[in-house]
């Protein structure tokens, strides 16, 4: 006889015939192939597993549909499943992968392939060689804004304890072409105030025409004293340009120059380099040293060979000395 819910008979769900007046029944559908029963139930009956609630009449479950999930061991195992399939799944995509890049190797020797990889690869040069030319362009605005003189640092500084030494340097050069003549006669020689070889060491930007120290014709010496014994790497001579010289012409600009470095006042010095001053080139120009005359110098002289045709002076406007403490 099928046991009554108190609570549900209170409530009218049952008839006059003892019979619930609404009732349900599950319908279980097959999801994955019976396995064989759990251990556990061997001593239930494998048909039909009868449960019942205070509020349910009964409820049939057929074992041949249902399989236990609630164990360790079936957990454990369906777990592995899903694993076993994940790894296969992705061995088959790895495999893949690699079958097709194979295949897109062997499809460059056909003439479509190599027509193909032929023109970007003349592609790709036009543009290295656009942006070649681009870095150069760049360089030589940079080069123009800022020399490498002015990227290095100047020892031949006054402002960092420069000196000229006088009594190894040459004479001022000193006109007389403005004084008071009668008949072709200078009567009173006019002698303006020369402007000093310091101006050569004191690092003036921009350099202004006349603002420079001359010296008679056109060979003649200048000899530093550098505030620190240097290893010297690089030397710069400046001069005004073409643009902004007054007669449009820098004749009196050094030509070729020789630079002399020694440690003490007293010795011979070294020759570190013969270089060649350009007319048209800019009006900082910075040589380079040899790297088989560096040395480490603490007076420098600068030996001016010729000009640019000047035949009365010459005129060095800046000299810049660059390298390394020693």
């Amino acid at each position: 006889m099928l046991r009554r819910s108190q609570r549900l008979q209170s409530n009218g769900y049952y008839g006059s015939q003892g019979e619930p007046l609404i009732s349900y029944k599950e319908t279980l559908y097959r999801i994955f192939k019976r396995r064989p029963p759990h251990p556990g139930l061997d001593n239930i009956d494998q048909d039909t597993v009868e449960y019942n609630t205070d509020d349910c009449d009964t409820v049939d479950y057929n074992t041949d549909d249902f399989v236990d999930y609630s164990s360790d061991s079936s957990r454990g195992l369906f777990r592995a499943i899903k694993a076993l399939g994940l790894l296969v799944l992705m061995l088959a995509l790895c495999f893949g992968l690699i079958f097709s890049i194979g295949g897109l190797k062997m499809d460059f020797s056909t003439p479509f392939m190599s027509e193909y990889l032929m023109n970007g690869h003349e592609q790709v040069e036009r543009q290295v060689q656009e942006l070649q030319r681009e870095l150069m362009d760049l360089r030589k605005k940079i080069d123009f804004l800022l020399p490498a003189g002015d990227r290095m640092p100047n020892f031949a500084l006054e402002e960092l304890g420069a000196e000229i030494v006088k009594e190894q340097s040459s004479a001022s050069y000193l006109s007389e072409q403005a004084g008071l003549k009668l008949l072709g006669l200078t009567l009173i020689p006019a002698k303006p105030p020369c402007v000093s070889p310091r101006v050569v060491i004191q690092g003036q930007v921009p350099m202004v025409p006349g603002a420079c120290w001359s010296f008679a014709g056109s060979q003649g010496h200048l000899t530093i004293k550098l505030p620190y014994s240097i290893a010297i790497s690089h030397v710069t001579l400046g001069h005004i340009s073409k643009m902004v010289s007054p007669s449009g012409k820098v004749s009196s600009a050094p030509r070729m120059f020789s630079v002399f470095g020694k440690r003490a006042l007293d010795d011979s010095g070294v020759h570190l380099g013969t270089f060649v001053y350009d007319e048209n080139g800019d009006p900082l120009q910075t040589f380079r040293i040899p790297d088989d005359k560096v040395d480490v110098i603490r007076y420098i002289t600068l030996h001016v060979l010729n000009n640019w045709g000047n035949r009365e002076y010459s005129c060095l406007y800046n000299f810049r000395v660059h390298g390394k403490l020693a």
